[in-house]
């Protein structure tokens, strides 16, 4: 193998391992965009959770009374 074939093996190599780290940066990209979105979707769900907890304890709260007051 001569000089020049090593040389052009090596240049190819390169660009490949250029085109893969590319390729994973992209990707990495695309996952910190997803995290994003999963972190305000997390939020939501919170949020949503908590009101409910609310509306449950109230409930409870107001049959508690109704029943004293039946008593």
């Amino acid at each position: 193998m001569s000089a020049g074939e090593k040389a052009f093996g090596v240049f190819k190599t390169i660009l490949t391992l250029k085109d893969q780290l590319d390729g994973l940066d992209r990707d990495v990209a695309q996952l910190g965009g997803r995290l994003a979105g999963l972190a305000g979707a997390h939020g939501d769900l919170r949020d949503r959770v908590s009101r409910l907890e609310g509306v449950i304890e109230g409930a409870a709260m107001a049959a508690a009374q109704q029943r004293r007051i039946d008593q």
